[in-house]
């Protein structure tokens, strides 16, 4: 026989008060936007997002998806939408463990100032990559001549 015991609340108080004062900590520590970084920990797959000098460059952890299970698209409005979806399991099976997940995972970012045009996407391993480069801002030529 094989089953996973689960975390019981009641036997293991002190646990859950732990668990819950780590995140709580966490939140209390964080410069800006502490909520935002919580659901960041909290969310379906985990994103690093670096500020590079010509580009931003995005990196979600995406394991067990093909890749034409994923979807990355961004709107007029600056909203950078990566959506992954695992379809359902067959009801049929009898499992004796059923952890993974299935349904849609969805993050959403609002990221201005990226040349469309220029972004790439690329999928291998179950991570994703995106590159978006940053649009150049125009330089101030105007010179005017003294009288």
């Amino acid at each position: 026989m094989f089953r996973t015991v689960p975390f019981n609340i009641r036997e293991n108080a002190e646990r859950g008060r732990e668990v819950l004062e780590k995140a709580l900590e966490f939140a209390a520590e964080q410069p800006f936007n502490p909520l935002g970084r919580v659901s960041g920990a909290l969310s379906s797959f985990r994103v690093d997002v670096a500020d590079g000098e010509a580009a931003y460059d995005l990196v979600a952890e995406l394991p067990g998806f093909y890749k034409e299970q994923i979807t990355v698209s961004y709107d007029d409005n600056n909203y950078l939408k990566i959506k992954a979806e695992r379809p359902e399991s067959d009801m049929n099976i009898k499992y004796l463990c059923h952890e993974r997940r299935s349904g849609a995972f969805e993050r959403t970012f609002m990221i201005d100032g990226i040349d469309k045009d220029g972004v790439s996407v690329s999928y291998e391993n179950g991570i994703l990559h995106i590159v978006m480069p940053k649009l150049q801002a125009k330089e101030n030529r105007t010179i005017f001549d003294i009288d």
